[in-house]
């Protein structure tokens, strides 16, 4: 096998060598050939006398024959050299970009089927950046020396708001002026392209095409040809709005489980002398008499006793792990009906508040396994809110249940037509003790925020002053047990 492999390595032969060599052999050939049938049938026809001007053709054709060999040649090199050299353009191209250089193409000046190969590379190759910048995780944005933005790929699109056709072509001072909200992003792509000042993974916050703030991670770098002559920069960034989201409910969790165990031991110091103080009020309660003043002081002493317990069981309530088993009496259920008897408990209070309230329920919706009384309680929890935010003028609250397919979640939304919540206070609704209302103890929606992470679902809030607020509630439909 070695000998084999060693003989086919001796025999291959060049195309620059065989190509001018098998012309040459053919066109050789050829005139050999008519000039041996010349012969043989000038032989035949002349006589003696003719002998020397037989001669003197038979030199001219022998000077012919090697002339046209030679001219065969030199057309074969020139052929050979046509061929091969588009092919080693190809052959150079495609090993430098499998070692990972991505910006080679191939120059074929010409119509034949090499340049049509030549101009399917150059197509391929261009396909294959834009699939790569098209494919990555975060926004990227190139701009030439001039500050003419070059590409604008699609999580740029995404994050931003803007369209690639819009913006690219366009100056990037123009897309992002530095008077604007965006002075910040301006302001390090105008340092990084005039004065070659880079940025690595550096926050800011920008504001999409819609106002949106949106903080992002942002690093800038120089593009430069193998020369090292400047063309322009390169804009990356990725959207922390999401590790930001992340970072939030991690420092929450961490505050509510300090919170909870603290308010366990208060409550269940409270708890013990709240029991004494009402039996003892109740026993004075028997000698008075009904016309007895002192008999309406010890009515107030038991009904703030009975409010002070119910902070204490929502106190309780709070600092329970809601996902203990112990605790927990999951089951299959249907959303619609879990709302339904919420409603009921929640009729007196709506008639009072002169509420209306609207049903948009989704006509099939899946399952979910969940723990009944406790999304029940949540979901009151967030009635009540509603109420008290519409308890002077009345209102509206529309609740709806829909089945989002692409994330398997049974979505109940709480809309109200109520004050709203102010903004610098929306982050913190779901803090503990963190309340706008007169007699709150603020933990209703800290513990409906418990609830529903208990059942790993998530609850989302948008509010505008003054027009109202919306409580988003999604429950994930995989916990349906089989």
């Amino acid at each position: 096998m070695v000998k084999i492999s060693s003989l086919k390595k001796r025999v291959r032969t060049n195309l620059i060598i065989a190509i001018p060599l098998l012309i040459a052999i053919l066109v050789f050939g050829a005139q050999i050939f008519s000039f041996y049938l010349v012969r043989v049938n000038f032989l035949r026809l002349i006589n003696d006398t003719d002998i020397l001007i037989f001669q003197g053709v038979v030199a001219m054709l022998e000077q012919q024959v090697w002339m046209a060999t030679f001219i065969s040649g030199v057309f074969g090199v020139i052929l050979a050299y046509a061929i091969t050299l588009p092919i080693k353009r190809l052959t150079l191209s495609a090993t430098q970009i499998s070692s990972g250089d991505l910006t080679r193409t191939v120059h074929i000046n010409t119509e034949d089927e090499i340049g049509t190969l030549g101009k399917s590379f150059n197509t391929m190759v261009s396909s294959l950046n834009e699939h790569i910048i098209e494919s990555m995780t975060g926004g990227l944005i190139t701009i030439n020396m001039k500050g003419i933005i070059v590409t604008f790929n699609r999580s740029a699109e995404l994050i931003i708001g803007y369209d690639a056709k819009d913006v690219v072509a366009e100056s990037v001072y123009k897309v992002f002026p530095e008077g604007s909200k965006n002075a910040d992003l301006s302001r390090i792509i105008r340092d990084t392209l005039e004065r070659k000042q880079t940025s690595s993974s550096r926050e800011i916050n920008i504001y999409s095409c819609l106002g949106k703030k949106i903080p992002i991670g942002i690093t800038t770098s120089l593009l430069r040809d193998k020369k090292n002559t400047f063309l322009g920069i390169v804009v990356t960034f990725k959207d922390l709005g999401h590790i930001k989201h992340l970072e939030e409910q991690m420092r929450r969790a961490d505050r509510l489980a300090a919170v909870g165990s603290l308010a366990a031991g208060i409550a269940h110091e409270i708890r013990n002398p709240l029991g004494s103080i009402k039996g003892l009020v109740q026993l004075l309660q028997e000698d008075l008499k009904d016309n007895d003043k002192k008999k309406s002081y010890t009515e107030v002493i038991v009904k703030e006793v009975d409010r002070l317990n119910r902070v204490v069981e929502e106190l309780l309530s709070f600092a329970r792990p809601e996902n203990s088993e112990l605790e927990s009496n999951f089951e299959e259920l249907n959303v619609d009906q879990v709302i339904e008897q919420t409603l009921l408990l929640a009729a007196h209070d709506s008639k009072k508040a002169q509420i209306e309230i609207n049903k948009d329920f989704s006509p099939q919706l899946p399952l979910i396994c969940a723990d009944a009384k406790k999304l029940q309680q949540a979901f009151l929890n967030i009635i009540f809110n509603a109420f008290s935010a519409m308890e002077n003028e009345g209102g509206k609250l529309t609740i709806s249940t829909v089945f989002n397919k692409d994330n398997r979640t049974v979505q109940i939304g709480f809309a109200d037509t109520g004050c709203g919540i102010a903004q610098d206070i929306l982050d913190k609704i779901f803090d503990p003790f963190m309340t706008s209302k007169k007699g709150g103890t603020g933990l209703g929606l800290t513990i409906t925020h418990q609830i529903v992470s208990s059942h790993k679902g998530k609850i989302d809030v948008k509010s505008e002053v003054q027009k109202g607020t919306t409580f988003t509630v999604s429950l994930p439909v995989e916990q349906t047990k089989d």
